[in-house]
């Protein structure tokens, strides 16, 4: 039964029938994936013409007729290059790669598997990634390097894995097979070429069922079992015609030629030949025409026929030496190591891993990024290096050397940063036009005058997990297919860039550490300033009542020594003394409580140790030590917190992160005079945890502010007494104390919550 067009059905449910169909009538489709491409290109369905373009390959293939779409696969790559189209992009090269395969041009199939390869990676399309590693595999065997070819072949395995793919899997196994074979392990080639022929026949893929039996034939033939070798090929040569794969008929024709040959059956050798020669040259199958030419020489030279040996004798060497030249640029790379006229990229990369460069600043990295481009653009044989850093680490992405208008950020590309946070392995582009983000960077270019590539390789480099910077590798002036070296020494290159990244960020980090300590200092000097300001009022309370205390006391004395002494002067002068004597001890009280709390705060501080407390006791003591500028300002701290709540931490970390919170709140959450309230609250979370808020009703956050609270020298009084490191410090130390910290929004004032382990581990 002849499959009919669909008129009006959608074009995947179409191609997915259509494909059913042809594994059973192979001859009967091509027309219509030809009629149905030109009808969605009329319609503008690019994608889906392109899908039958490779549908209709994929028959014409078994068919043997493949050679006649040749021009069409590459013009319909080229439409899906300039429609960013890259999974039908993926799936030409594939296709192209195959039919440059059969037709022994080593050099151009290699370049459009791998191109299929870094597609296929990008889009995460499995099956034409397999596919395109069998392909890679089997010019290796056809080049003799049996043990690479195994590599390709077991990589496409563990990808396989998964993908329930019974047509891969039975060409995979036939390809496993034949490494085995040409190991000389006929028996376990044997055993993957019955596992083919089994998914194979699951898949309804007749010609692999042949194309395994075949196999089977040749390992029956290579452990001199000549009747039932003899008997699987022509079974295999049967299922071959009748499914029409051209490709297998020419391999068992010449299989079967050998076997007549050694049963000294000469005729039906040569008759076997001769159709193997001819339909080989029907699939333009160089190799196999040249295989056929020296068979055949050698059976026309055994019956005395030397001029019509002699004549497939010099066209099996014409062809050998038309399939040298193809290898040729494959053959004279090799030998490139030994040209001394220059030094080599690896030697010069060596060179520039060795350098040493002093990072100590913003400066220093753009120096080092200028130095290092014209020598990776020599060592790469690329035309640009570009550079992009996010400097605050916003998310906000700028080449070094700048470029006006040129920003990678979430307003302008924010699909590409979303890719960039996935993007783990170098994501090489042979046509920068199938980019997954090709219009946001176009559009980002066109803007910016930056010159758009034709090949690209990309990097997204990573500090402490987050990504910091971009590399771009570019071609621009011509498409570029990337080695798997290129890959390795571009890998290493972007290491050296992230190197230097880790060499600032050490740089930063340390100088913030310097500053922190400045800071810690600073602050302790102004809580001594402060502390000796509020102790001086009660002391000189306590100094004018012992001073009264002592006036009363002489005037007692003198009383005493008189003639006589009334019982209401007694009184008074008792009363004076009793008074002065309780304004000097409650002053002295309230000054011995300031400094024990300022000692407690300052000492604990510069101690690390673990220690079990109230925090409401302790906070009051924190308190208690800001209270002389608190009360200056006019500010009010309320604590809201049961009695009750221990915990168990480092006391003077924890004074550290109040003091600075405090701190904060007096230099930019209350202008000069306004006055105000502080809040801190405390309760339980559970068993283990503490949730703790401390919040003012001060002017409040700006979003940007908000966004950049917690990073080292983000401040908002620059000049006016802020360092930026107040709320650093702050994150820095609840993270160290195994907490975490929240700001969030609201309607006045700040708000911070942080939560905290109850009982800390040293």
């Amino acid at each position: 039964m002849t499959p009919t067009t669909p008129n009006a059905e959608e074009p995947q449910p179409c191609l997915q029938r259509l494909r059913r169909a042809a594994l059973r009538h192979p001859r009967c489709t091509p027309a219509l994936y030809e009629q149905l491409g030109a009808r969605w290109q009329a319609e503008g369905r690019t994608a889906a013409a392109l899908d039958a373009l490779y549908g209709r390959f994929f028959v014409l293939e078994r068919l043997g007729l493949a050679l006649d779409l040749r021009r069409q696969l590459e013009a319909g790559l080229k439409q899906a290059t300039e429609a960013h189209l890259p999974q039908q992009a993926a799936r030409l090269h594939e296709a192209l790669g195959r039919l440059h395969y059969q037709m022994g041009e080593y050099q151009l199939a290699s370049t459009h598997w791998s191109q299929a390869l870094d597609l296929a990676a990008m889009l995460g399309d499995g099956r034409t990634g397999v596919a395109a590693r069998i392909g890679l595999g089997q010019i290796h065997y056809a080049l003799g390097d049996w043990p690479t070819g195994e590599r390709f072949h077991s990589d496409a395995r563990g990808l396989l894995q998964g993908l329930d793919d019974d047509y891969l899997e039975s060409k995979l196994r036939i390809n496993l097979g034949v490494g085995l074979f040409n190991r000389q392990q006929y028996e376990a080639a044997a055993q993957e070429f019955g596992l083919g022929r089994a998914a194979a026949a699951r898949a309804g893929h007749r010609d692999y069922v042949a194309e395994a039996q075949w196999h089977e034939a040749r390992s029956a033939q290579a452990r001199g079992q000549h009747e039932q070798a003899l008997q699987l090929c022509r079974e295999a040569l049967a299922r071959a015609r009748l499914a029409g794969y051209a490709w297998l008929q020419t391999m068992a024709s010449a299989t079967l030629t050998e076997l007549a040959a050694a049963g000294d059956d000469i005729a039906e050798a040569i008759r076997c030949g001769e159709e193997s020669l001819e339909l080989a040259r029907r699939l333009g199958a160089r190799r196999q025409q040249s295989t056929a030419h020296r068979a055949l020489a050698k059976l026309y030279q055994n019956q005395g026929r030397l001029q019509a040996a002699l004549n497939h004798l010099w066209q099996h060497q014409e062809l050998e030496g038309e399939l040298y030249r193809l290898s040729l640029p494959e053959r004279l790379s090799a030998l490139a190591r030994f040209d001394l006229s220059q030094q080599p990229p690896e030697e010069r990369l060596l060179n520039l891993s060795n350098r040493m460069w002093s990072i100590e600043s913003e400066e220093n990295l753009a120096a080092a990024v200028q130095a290092m481009r014209p020598e990776i653009e020599s060592v790469l044989a690329v035309d640009a290096v570009q550079f992009w850093w996010d400097a605050q680490g916003r998310g906000e992405f700028a080449p070094l050397p700048p470029v006006a208008a040129a920003q990678l950020d979430a307003e302008h590309c924010p699909s590409y940063l979303a890719m960039l946070d996935a993007l783990h392995q170098p994501l090489a582009l042979s046509e920068w036009s199938l980019h997954p983000c090709h219009a946001e960077l176009s559009a980002l270019a066109g803007a910016s005058g930056l010159v758009l590539p034709q090949s690209r390789l990309e990097f997204a480099l990573r500090l402490q997990g987050r990504v910091r910077a971009v590399l771009w590798l570019d071609q621009q002036h011509a498409l570029r297919a990337w080695s798997r070296d290129e890959l390795l020494r571009a890998s290493h290159i972007a290491k050296l860039y992230e190197r230097l990244l880790l060499a600032l960020d050490l740089a930063q980090a340390k100088r913030a550490q310097q500053e922190m300590e400045r800071e810690k200092f600073s602050s302790l000097g102004r809580l001594v300033a402060s502390v000796a300001h509020d102790v001086n009022t009660p002391v000189g309370v306590a100094i004018t009542a012992a001073s009264g205390l002592g006036d009363a006391a002489a005037r007692s004395l003198q009383a005493l020594r008189g003639e006589r002494v009334s019982r209401q002067e007694l009184t008074a002068l008792a009363e004076q003394m009793h008074a002065s004597a309780e304004l000097v001890e409650r002053n002295l009280q309230r000054a011995a409580t300031l400094i024990g709390d300022f000692k407690r705060i300052s000492v604990d501080q510069q101690a690390e140790t673990l220690e079990t407390f109230r925090l409401a006791d302790y906070l009051r003591s924190v308190v208690s030590v800001h209270s002389p500028v608190l009360r200056k300002a006019g500010i009010e701290c309320k604590l809201d917190i049961p009695e009750a709540l221990e915990m168990t931490q480092v006391s003077g970390l924890l004074t550290q992160v109040f003091s600075n919170l405090i701190m904060n709140s007096l230099t930019h959450a209350f202008p000069a005079g306004r006055g105000g309230q502080i809040e801190i609250a405390a309760e339980a979370c559970g068993t283990d945890q503490l949730l703790i808020s401390y919040s003012d009703d001060g002017v409040g956050l700006s979003p940007e502010a908000r966004r950049h609270a917690f990073e080292p020298f983000f401040t908002t009084k620059r000049g006016q007494g802020g360092s930026g490191l107040g709320m650093y410090i702050v994150y820095s130390i609840v993270h160290k104390l195994g907490g975490s910290l929240e700001l969030p929004e609201r309607p006045r004032g700040m708000c911070l919550r942080m939560r905290l382990p109850r009982s800390a581990q040293v």
